[in-house]
């Protein structure tokens, strides 16, 4: 292992043991650590994907009733994490923690094919394009796999592990590191247009906005640059790691720190509006929808505040860990646990009131 984490001050405790077990685990190729991590949700086209310990789970997000799994029976060699992404040709891209990536049919679950050349985990989500999936690894490199039968079309090597699922920008891909830069690729042959060094492991996918886009940093800042050429337009100081990117409405940021900060910035020029503490670290993205905005902590508390002031809407306790980040169907926020009976939870966006919850049932 190199020192690319060194100089980096020490966040909360369940985050920093998950970060090392994540590490060694990258870095060695020894052991998992399946249900020590936390789950990868997505939504795709009518059904929400969750990825957790031995199984992705396809689910009505109406109603949080099981529609498949994979594998149909528990394996106990695999251990899924990543978010699952949908294509627009009915496929479910995932990769496990066992260096495997799979695509399967959207409307079944069956497997169409897998890619088992990876030499790292796959941690950060796959993004897809119209014929490639583009598939993060924590030995540093980007997978470009032909979406119909998996074969690899192009690669591309970072210095360290990538954790942040790509983000596709019409011919081009965006890749966050934890070697501290943005990579700015190719998306027809993975060649390096340009590059920025931001001084801090990437831990997530750029967020555009506008002509801006904006990074967390593990040097505890939020950076926002030039989308045309990587130039630093301005940057903001947070109190601890800044590990989920922010969501983006209104001309306004939002984003939280491990230390247990949320903030609210001005895109133009990143300066502080609000900012608020909550009970505890705050690792992944907000959401915000009508005026509200929501956000997850590692304590366990869903909290929905004013967008505008950050005034409380709602708050409400979900049994568990949540750090993955929240999603929004309609009017229903869904939250993803760890330590906890129930995987996923829905709540009303509203209210915050409990519509259902899932808890898988082992085969």
């Amino acid at each position: 292992m190199s020192n690319y984490f060194a100089n980096l001050r020490k966040p909360a405790l369940l985050l920093a043991i998950a970060l090392a077990a994540l590490v060694l685990g990258g870095c060695s190729g020894q052991g998992a650590i399946g249900a020590s991590s936390w789950p990868g949700l997505s939504m795709g086209a009518e059904q929400l994907y969750v990825a957790f310990d031995r199984a992705v789970y396809a689910l009505d997000p109406a109603t949080g009733v099981e529609r498949w799994r994979f594998p149909v029976e528990a394996d106990r060699a695999l251990s899924f994490y990543a978010p699952p992404a949908e294509t627009s040709g009915g496929l479910v891209i995932v990769g496990d923690y066992n260096n495997t990536v799979y695509a399967l049919r959207a409307e079944n679950g069956s497997e169409v094919w897998r890619f088992e050349e990876p030499q790292g985990r796959i941690i950060g989500g796959p993004a897809v394009s119209e014929k490639l999936a583009l598939v993060p690894a924590s030995d540093g490199t980007l997978y470009a796999l032909d979406l119909e039968s998996g074969a690899p079309r192009w690669s591309f090597q970072a210095e360290h592990a990538l954790w942040a699922k790509p983000l596709v920008l019409e011919n081009v891909v965006l890749l966050a590191s934890l070697d501290h830069h943005l990579y700015v690729l190719d998306l027809a042959n993975g060649t390096l247009k340009w590059d920025q060094d931001l001084s801090g492991a990437l831990a997530d996918t750029p967020t555009l906005a506008g002509d801006l886009l904006l990074l967390g940093t593990f040097d505890e800042r939020l950076v926002a640059l030039d989308a045309a050429s990587g130039r630093e337009r301005w940057s903001f100081q947070a109190s601890g790691w800044v590990w989920g990117n922010p969501a983006v409405a209104d001309d306004m940021a939002y984003f939280g720190d491990v230390e247990g900060n949320l903030y609210a910035l001005r895109l133009p020029d990143g300066r502080q509006l609000w900012n608020i503490k909550p009970d505890g670290g705050v690792a992944s993205t907000p959401v915000v929808y009508e005026n509200t905005v929501y956000f997850v902590t590692e304590a366990g508390q869903v909290y929905a505040r004013n967008s505008e002031d950050g005034t409380p809407r709602w708050q409400q306790t979900i049994a568990g860990k949540l750090l993955a980040d929240p999603l929004l169907y309609g009017d229903t926020l869904l939250v993803a646990s760890t330590e906890s009976d129930n995987l996923v939870s829905a709540l009303a966006a509203d209210s915050g009131a409990l519509r259902w919850t899932f808890k898988p049932v082992e085969k």
